[in-house]
C-alpha cells in the first residue's frame, strides 16, 4: 500500500496554487512497495504524467506488506511533519480492485487520498470535526485491478496538488471506515491496545495515544510474556538492558530499550495486545 501526501489550503476546498502563483503543492509517498520493484517509482511517474512540474517526495516505502494499521500510523506520523495545506494520498491496499471504495478526504489542514479500508483512521479521527469532508473517487474503466495506486490514487493526488478542488475529485459521501484495532479502550485505570508498529529502531509503538491517557499518569504495561513498570521521558533515560514506556513524537505510547530492539529484551511484537495501567489524577 502507498501513502501519498500533498498540500492544500486549511479549508481543504483546494486552491489553484496553494504555494504561490504557478507553484503546485509537493507530493510525498508512504508505501508498502519496498525498494526492489518499480511500483513505488510508478506512482511518481503517474503524477508527472498529470503535471511534469510537480515535486514528488519519497516519504517511505517500508510499511509491512498489506499492514493497514501500520500504514495508518505512518500516515499520521508523516502528516504531522508536513506544512499546513498538505494532501495525503494513502494506498496500503490489500483489497485493491475489490468493492472497497476509493476516497479523498479533507481532514484538518490536509487533503488525503486512498482506499477506504481504515488507512486514514488517525488522519480523519484526530482532525477537528468541522474540517472533515469525504468524497468517493471514480475508478477509470481502464484502471488495472491490481494497481489503483498508479491508476487511481496518484493521478487524483496530482490533480489536487496542481490545484483541483476536493469537490471536483468525487461525490460527497459519509465518514470513511475506521480500523477496528486503531483505537485503544479505557476502563477507569486500565487502557487496552495493541502494538501497531515496530519501528526501525525496534521500538514497539502502540495504539494507546496521549489523548487516551489525558492528564493521568501511566505507571506500567503488560503483554503476553512480559511487562514493565519503568516510565521515562527520553530514550537516554532507559537503563541498558531494561524496557521502558515513553510517549513517542506522534503521540503514541511505546515500549522501548536503549540501543537495541525492545523485542531482544522480551518486548511485544507487532499486533500484540497489551494492558496499560494509569493512575488517575
Amino acid at each position: 500500500m502507498v501513502l501519498l501526501l500533498m498540500s492544500a489550503r486549511a479549508d481543504c476546498t483546494g486552491s489553484r496554487f496553494p504555494y504561490g502563483t504557478g507553484v503546485a503543492a509537493p507530493i510525498a509517498f508512504v508505501t508498502d512497495f519496498g525498494a526492489v520493484d518499480t511500483y513505488a517509482a510508478a506512482l511518481a511517474a503517474a503524477c508527472w504524467r498529470v503535471d511534469p512540474s510537480l515535486h514528488a517526495l519519497t516519504g517511505m516505502h517500508g510499511v509491512p506488506p498489506g499492514d493497514v494499521l501500520a500504514g495508518a500510523y505512518h500516515a499520521k506520523a508523516l502528516a504531522r511533519a508536513l506544512p499546513a495545506g498538505s494532501v495525503l494520498c494513502a494506498v496500503v491496499d490489500p483489497g485493491v480492485g475489490t468493492a472497497r471504495d476509493a476516497i479523498a478526504v479533507a481532514a484538518g489542514d490536509i487533503l488525503a487520498v486512498g482506499p477506504d479500508n481504515g488507512l486514514l483512521s488517525y488522519v480523519w479521527s484526530e482532525a477537528p470535526p468541522q474540517t472533515r469532508r469525504c468524497v468517493s473517487l471514480p475508478v477509470p474503466r481502464d484502471a488495472a485491478a491490481t494497481f489503483h495506486g498508479r491508476d487511481v490514487f496518484a493521478p487524483c493526488a496530482a490533480r489536487l496538488a496542481a490545484g483541483a478542488r476536493l469537490d471536483d475529485a468525487g461525490l460527497a459521501r459519509g465518514d470513511p471506515l475506521l480500523h477496528a484495532d486503531a483505537f485503544a479502550r479505557r476502563d477507569n485505570g486500565v487502557v487496552t491496545g495493541v502494538v501497531c508498529v515496530v519501528d526501525g529502531f525496534g521500538n514497539a509503538v502502540t495504539t494507546v495515544r496521549d489523548v487516551d491517557v489525558h492528564a493521568d499518569e501511566v505507571i506500567a504495561a503488560e503483554w503476553a510474556g512480559g511487562g514493565t513498570a519503568l516510565v521515562v521521558r527520553t530514550y537516554a533515560e532507559i537503563p541498558i538492558g531494561a524496557l521502558a514506556l515513553l510517549l513517542g513524537s506522534a503521540g503514541h505510547w511505546e515500549i522501548a530499550a536503549q540501543q537495541r530492539a525492545a523485542a531482544d529484551l522480551g518486548g511485544p511484537p507487532p499486533g500484540a495486545a497489551l494492558r496499560m495501567q494509569v493512575r488517575l489524577r
